[in-house]
């Protein structure tokens, strides 16, 4: 089936966005790595200021990554730094997608080179999991340089919507001789690739809904992509981390981390994690990890391993918030979910009765007389900030609509009675 021409007014956005970053790129191309990356930590401070959403984003995230380690405070200084170092990374990839071999070299150094030596030598493939992290232009640059010879360095990579753009980063990423291969390509040429002895890098840190297996991930259930482990299971390829750390603006270190049991998707999850905890601070935070689904909260997207749920490894539960009406009558229950790893926690009306049908041991918040919007959302964020992780919804079966409303301004899940509930 042949796909809708696009517009001539969607041509004319994508010429004038690739246009805009040739100008952008020609000017960050007259910059060293150090100065982009100065004038990259501004940016991100900038967009800091600016987005109330992704200061959300960064926030919850590293609320769920690091609870129980972090103080609050230390915790607002780590996202402070976050988007610093994400703007410091995204400037200076476009200084260093076009650097000649001599600069990049004394840019980025390599660190347990070995282990990625002893991989290749098995003949067998090797696999790297990767996050977005550090300046990825300078791993995608230097990776290739680094292989053994005969072997090459593959990398999977999501088409962007721009045409013109995609070409143009297909092109900067293949000049050092990477191979690329779109995320939609089928999975079997990724094995042919790997049982030729060649090495490819996989991006693991997103959400995987629909495909992915629950599996703790920072001590949190959330869908993960299987794709390493079932690759190397399938091919016999070797499993390795990557982590890109900044180590001065304008300096980077990629450090390779070995897999130290079995390729299963936890497993890899856990090496990920090694990799990000490197340099938690260039780990770019700004996508939602955890996101809660607005249709059915209580729901993870993704399917349940071969052997089960670690819930044991899965200490950090997710937040219900349940705001019981007025008369505190008993709530109807929400369609039971796997995992059912939540903690519920009640905001009862000041002056009302405890209700009898609560558990002893419930965490109950009593709410003061809230008659306005202003005074329901410092509510709600008290009860957010009260523990260390984040509330991932409320539950609000009777209303009010004003309740409902205030959560979805301040970017808060909220469910009704989901439809076919007793």
């Amino acid at each position: 089936m042949s796909r809708t021409p696009p517009t001539f007014t969607r041509r004319l956005r994508w010429r004038l966005e690739y246009g805009l970053y040739l100008a952008v790129e020609k000017l960050i191309g007259l910059l060293t790595p150090r100065e982009a990356c100065l004038v990259g930590e501004r940016v991100g401070l900038l967009m800091r200021l600016l987005s109330s959403k992704h200061r959300r984003i960064v926030e919850r995230n590293l609320r769920i990554a690091f609870a129980g380690e972090k103080s609050p405070a230390e915790l607002e200084s780590l996202a402070e730094e976050v988007f610093r170092r994400a703007g410091a990374n995204l400037i200076a990839s476009l200084c260093t997608a076009s650097l000649p071999p001599e600069a990049l070299n004394r840019a980025v150094e390599i660190e347990n080179a070995e282990l990625l030596t002893n991989a290749m030598s098995t003949g067998k493939g090797v696999i790297g999991v990767l996050a977005h992290m550090g300046n990825w232009e300078a791993l995608a640059q230097k990776f290739p340089q680094i292989m053994s010879p005969g072997v090459q360095a593959g990398d999977i990579y999501r088409r962007l919507s721009n045409p013109y753009l995609d070409v143009r980063m297909v092109a900067t990423r293949q000049r050092m001789g990477l191979k690329l291969f779109e995320k939609n390509s089928n999975p079997l040429a990724f094995a042919s690739f790997l049982r030729a002895g060649s090495v490819l890098g996989i991006v693991s840190d997103q959400r995987a809904i629909g495909i992915g297996e629950i599996v703790p991930f920072f001590g949190r259930l959330t869908a993960c992509t299987p794709l390493p482990a079932v690759l190397a299971r399938r091919t016999g390829a070797q499993v390795f981390g990557v982590s890109v750390k900044t180590q001065a603006p304008g300096r980077w270190l990629i450090k390779f981390h070995p897999l130290l049991d079995e390729p299963t998707t936890e497993n890899c999850m856990k090496l990920l994690e090694t990799v990000m905890r490197e340099s938690p601070s260039d780990v770019f935070w700004l996508q939602d990890r955890w996101k809660v689904s607005s249709d059915q909260p209580q729901y993870a997207p993704g399917r349940v391993p071969k052997g089960g749920i670690a819930m044991l490894r899965a200490h950090k539960n997710r937040r219900c918030l349940v705001w019981l009406a007025e008369d505190a009558g008993e709530v109807p229950p929400l369609k039971q979910a796997e995992p059912d790893n939540f903690a519920y926690e009640y905001s009862l009306a000041a002056g009302t009765p405890r209700p009898a049908w609560l558990a002893a041991d419930a965490c109950v918040h009593v709410r003061p007389v809230l008659n306005r919007r202003k005074i329901i959302a410092d509510e709600i964020h008290r009860i957010d900030h009260a523990s260390a992780l984040p509330l991932d919804f409320v539950y609000a079966p009777h209303g009010p609509d004003k309740v409902v409303a205030v959560c979805r301004g301040m970017g808060m899940q909220v469910a009704t009675i989901p439809e076919g509930n007793p």
